[in-house]
């Protein structure tokens, strides 16, 4: 009698088992009863895993909105600022321009040691820094013909001008041939000054201009020029920009005139105390020249041409804007007539 294997079928916390004898067909419907049992489950985690990466994904978005919505709140005060910053510049150089059209003694005008500028001794000054209800104005006049005119400027005067800014030895004589070679209108070198071959050379390349300055900053365009040359690098250093101008004459006004340029034309500490002392508003100034400093380059004593810069910023903020002219004053019938040389404005961050 043949026996046949029998395979019992159990059932344990809900789940199919098979015993160990189980044939291959028991074995799939074991399987098939695996699957429907986990199926629920397998699910459930499938749907888990959705939602956490719609939560990540929601998050990143959440946190890019912000980041937008600070950035674009941030740009609209920054703007806001810089806006109320310029028109409030604005005014400050306006009524820098009404303090020189009431000037009523165009024969002399005078910047005292403190740097403010008067048009005369009765006038009380614009400039400084003062505080306004919306916020701080500085306001500063000076006079373009109290600088060194660098187009009308002979060899001498520009090898004392830049051999005083600071300007190495081996590189002044290089210097100022190629200003003169720059500024006169043939093709022609000065001994060691540069034309046309040498900056078309350049892995920049340009012209020279054969013209005069337009402004002085064009000197960077010059051989041999260094940035430290032009503007100060180091505390205590010399620059020549503060020194020269491209506007007016050769005149330089002995009632404005720096220090720093009497010290270029040869002056001496006694001769620059005699000068300084008579501009005050006890003084007035130099209605005339005396007879030593007229053969030094000190020959006006009023100016027409004139650089305004003036500086604002709002309360609480750092953004200022920064506008600068240079315009040139004419007398005319019907009143004070005055003509832009050179306008820049820019926004600018001041740290405290």
């Amino acid at each position: 009698m043949r026996k046949e294997a029998v395979s019992v079928t159990w059932l344990v916390f809900g789940e199919c088992r098979r015993g160990e004898g189980a044939s291959a067909e028991d074995r799939l419907v074991d399987a098939a009863c695996r699957t429907q049992d986990a199926g629920p489950c397998s699910e459930r985690g499938i749907a888990l895993m959705m939602v956490l990466w719609v939560l990540v994904l929601l998050s990143i978005l959440s946190m890019n909105f912000l980041a937008s919505t600070r950035w674009g709140s941030a740009s609209v005060r920054n703007f806001k600022e810089e806006t109320q910053s310029y028109y409030l510049a604005l005014s400050g150089y306006q009524e820098a321009l009404n303090y020189l059209a009431m000037d009523k003694d165009l024969a002399v005008d005078f910047l005292d040691g403190e740097g403010n500028f008067w048009i005369d001794s009765e006038a009380q000054p614009v400039t400084g820094t003062r505080t306004t209800e919306e916020g701080e104005v500085e306001i500063r006049i000076t006079d373009e013909n109290g600088k060194i005119n660098i187009n009308t400027a002979n060899q001498d005067r520009l090898m004392r001008l830049f051999s005083y800014a600071g300007v190495k030895q081996e590189d002044l004589t290089d210097i100022v041939d190629s200003i003169l070679d720059w500024k006169d209108p043939d093709k022609e070198h000065h001994l060691s000054g540069a034309e046309d071959d040498y900056y078309e050379a350049l892995p920049e390349p340009y012209k020279t201009k054969n013209g005069v300055f337009t402004v002085p900053g064009e000197l960077a365009l010059i051989k041999g020029m260094k940035p430290e040359y032009l503007s100060a690098t180091e505390e205590g250093s010399r620059s020549v920009l503060p020194l020269i101008t491209t506007f007016g004459t050769n005149s330089i006004n002995i009632n404005t005139v720096s220090k720093e340029v009497m010290e270029t034309l040869g002056l001496n500490e006694v001769e620059i105390e005699t000068i300084l002392k008579q501009r005050s508003k006890d003084f007035g100034g130099f209605r005339f020249i005396p007879g030593d400093f007229t053969g030094r380059g000190l020959n006006a004593v009023a100016t027409q041409n004139f650089r305004i810069e003036v500086v604002a910023k709002m309360h609480n903020s750092p953004i200022a804007s920064r506008i600068i002219g240079v315009v040139s004053r004419q007398n005319s019938p019907q009143g004070m007539d005055f003509r832009t040389l050179y306008w820049s404005e820019r926004a600018e961050t001041i740290r405290s």
